[in-house]
């Protein structure tokens, strides 16, 4: 029998006559303080069962569903196998957000705050003397012309200078994919481990083959998942961990093949 119950919705959670919300994050948030803080309910779970949690590690879901928050999708591991727990599972799936991010907030606002007064005035003031801008020159990559202290300059941004340079074949290398085997060219200061994110994906799949990370559900049973291309696999239930790994195994290997 679950320990912990839900709203239909499974906006709530209860257990022990405490009460949970569901945050913006996904996690279960005591609506009250339970001692002398609210808590998550991963968190509460683990200590009713394990005691406290010891500095520098955290909680992980082994199965990576939030509203599953039974002892048995526990475990407590340091926040850097947590982050790369989720690096390894989900990099397919987070990489376009953080790209999205990155592209959509965080440079517009680096360039907006290196154009205002406040920006230029902070500029100018850690700026030496001796380089201030007193050349106009045009790049010789998007032709836009620019301001800049050094009467050598060819271009008029450090991603001008790299596109020019990724162009030109200046920093490339040759390497060879630990999947396919095939050799490829990589930026030597920016180099990919992988020919193509295909074959990225196809290895990080055949990692799992050797690990034994079966869960074990309440029935008593044992289920093992995986996940590819930001897609979650699990076998059936089984009585033993090795039928559970097996099943699993038979899944990879089929769809390693089916991509081929």
């Amino acid at each position: 029998m679950n320990e912990v119950k839900y709203s239909p919705d499974h906006k709530y959670a209860y257990v022990d006559g405490y009460k949970f919300r569901k945050d913006k994050s996904g996690y279960y948030l005591s609506t009250k303080k339970i001692g002398v803080a609210r808590i998550r309910l991963h968190r509460y779970i683990w200590e009713k069962h394990n005691g406290s949690i010891p500095k520098g590690y955290e909680i992980n879901h082994i199965d990576e569903n939030k509203d599953n928050n039974e002892i048995s999708n526990f475990e407590c591991i340091t926040a850097h196998e947590h982050r790369m727990f989720h690096l390894e599972h989900d990099y397919d799936r987070l990489l376009p957000k953080w790209q999205k991010n990155l592209q959509e907030r965080a440079i517009p606002a680096a360039a907006k705050w290196h154009q205002s007064a406040e920006g230029k005035a902070m500029l100018d003031k850690i700026r030496p003397h001796k380089m201030r801008k007193k050349y106009v020159k045009k790049c010789i990559v998007c032709g836009k012309s620019y301001r800049t202290a050094k009467k050598s300059s060819r271009f008029c941004s450090g991603k001008c200078r790299t596109r020019y340079r990724s162009i030109k074949g200046l920093d490339d290398i040759t390497a060879v994919c630990p999947y396919c085997h095939k050799e490829f060219q990589t930026n030597k200061y920016r180099p990919n481990k992988f020919d193509t994110g295909d074959c990225r994906s196809k290895y990080r799949l055949m990692q799992k083959i050797d690990k034994k990370d079966a869960v074990q559900i309440p029935s008593g049973k044992y289920v093992a998942y995986f996940s590819y291309k930001s897609k979650k696999y699990h076998t059936k239930a089984y009585q033993t961990e090795k039928e559970a790994y097996d099943d699993r195994n038979k899944q990879i290997k089929q769809i390693i093949e089916s991509q081929k």
